[in-house]
């Protein structure tokens, strides 16, 4: 009896092992394969965000130095002219002897090349009475020139071998090219409006005024 019920057991646990079979051994390499693949998968996105995120920093800071750049570098500006260090003289015919410093004032990054410009010194009432000519040449960079000027003045008819003071106006219109890279070249002009009174007592300048 004690064999047979072994056998009716071991019956048993077969019929039991086919209802419910064991799981393949392949189940565990697959969740693996799986977490591999996931965890790569992950990885993979965290470093195309970071590289998309570094070029975009990139292309930020590229811009920021270009618009820098341009701004600075690349703004071209309006040289600037005046008159300084006057002088008058008589020379005794009604004429006055005009002499002064033309100071030009490059403020841009590049050379500015000027061509020969002709000034003029003019009453209130717009007759001109005296011309200084402005050699043409070049200025550096960032920097300032000046030119010597000369003008006979010839006194209007009312004021000859009279005193008295005398308001003129003096102007010129300077024109050049500030030249970038030495291969473009952009036009600018630079203007002299200087309002002063001659003094013909004393032989002086008075109230000078550049704008």
């Amino acid at each position: 009896s004690t064999s047979i019920k072994k056998k009716k057991k071991t019956a048993n646990d077969q019929k039991y092992q086919q209802s419910y079979p064991l799981a393949p051994s392949s189940v565990m390499p697959r969740s693996d394969a799986e977490f591999a693949t996931n965890n790569f998968q992950s990885n993979y996105n965290q470093r195309r965000k970071n590289k998309i995120r570094s070029i975009f920093l990139i292309t930020i800071f590229l811009i920021g130095i270009i618009l820098l750049f341009s701004f600075t570098f690349l703004r071209i500006k309006m040289p600037k002219m005046r008159l300084e260090n006057i002088t008058i003289s008589n020379d005794g015919d009604g004429r006055i002897i005009f002499s002064a410093q033309v100071y030009l004032r490059n403020r841009n990054f590049w050379r500015y090349d000027y061509d020969s410009t002709l000034g003029t010194i003019n009453t209130a009432g717009g007759a001109t009475i005296g011309q200084f000519v402005i050699p043409d040449g070049e200025i550096r960079r960032r920097s300032t020139k000046k030119n010597y000027v000369m003008a006979n003045i010839n006194l209007p008819s009312r004021l000859n071998n009279t005193s008295g003071v005398l308001p003129v106006i003096s102007e010129a219109k300077m024109r050049g090219k500030v030249k970038v890279f030495r291969v473009f070249r952009w036009k600018k002009t630079a203007d002299l409006n200087c309002k002063m009174s001659i003094n013909l007592t004393i032989s002086a300048i008075q109230d000078l005024d550049c704008e």
